[in-house]
């Protein structure tokens, strides 16, 4: 549930974007995604709030995911097109249908894997600490997370996909949401990349780097909700 259980029922004209650009992108009508999926990126800059509550927030999270894949040569637009995906599928994640929740972990997997540089600037921020002295070297490693917290960026993205891979109900089926082969395999090759490299850091249990996942998903939510918050009060 969103703040206040209220739920944004979606505007027609964004929900015809939304159906279109996918509907775009399953028959590769790259044209057609570029236009009805920039008008649902060019709505939510004018109306920002409203990407948190949705009532269909997969949806809108797919469309902002497939559209990362043009050749974008502006990186403020990628990163928000991640963030705005980010942002759905965590919500998403509320669904009590096991689909929709599954498909929204594995597609935040991709996200942290393999559009990982678009996110990066996001999640090192998410796991600064805004109360530290800036002007201090023993404020600035001053993060506030457990001892154990690996330090480099992608590991910490890492352990955050592993954490969303564990919470995957339906490990056997979830592949089969993808319905475009070259989703299917990415998500594919990023379960098999997740799971290869977490088995390969031996010197912490998996159900820690779990933990440690669940905490950095936890601070990119709250970030992501606290970043679009002020931007929409600064309209």
């Amino acid at each position: 549930m969103v703040a206040g259980g209220q739920v944004f029922k979606m505007d027609n004209q964004l929900n015809f974007n939304a159906l279109m650009a996918w509907t775009a992108f399953g028959t590769q009508d790259y044209s057609g995604l570029e236009q009805h999926g920039g008008a649902v990126y060019n709505y939510f800059v004018h109306n920002p709030g409203e990407i948190l509550k949705l009532d269909n927030p997969l949806l809108i999270g797919k469309i902002f995911q497939v559209c990362l894949g043009f050749q974008e040569p502006d990186e403020d637009i990628q990163e928000v097109r991640a963030e705005n995906a980010f942002i759905c599928f965590s919500q998403a994640l509320n669904s009590d249908k096991v689909n929709v929740h599954d498909e929204a972990s594995a597609r935040l997997m991709i996200l942290l894997i393999r559009d990982q540089k678009h996110l990066k600037n996001k999640v090192e921020h998410s796991c600064q600490n805004e109360h530290a002295n800036p002007y201090s070297f023993f404020g600035m490693i001053d993060d506030g997370l457990p001892s154990d917290m690996p330090m480099a960026t992608n590991t910490k993205m890492l352990y955050t996909a592993y954490h969303l891979y564990d919470g995957i109900i339906d490990k056997v089926n979830v592949s089969n949401e993808f319905v475009n082969p070259s989703e299917k395999n990415a998500f594919e090759n990023v379960k098999r990349h997740v799971i290869e490299n977490c088995n390969q850091l031996s010197q912490i249990s998996n159900e820690r780097k779990c933990e440690l996942g669940g905490i950095i998903f936890d601070k990119i939510c709250k970030r992501l909700h606290k970043d679009i918050t002020l931007y929409s009060d600064n309209m």
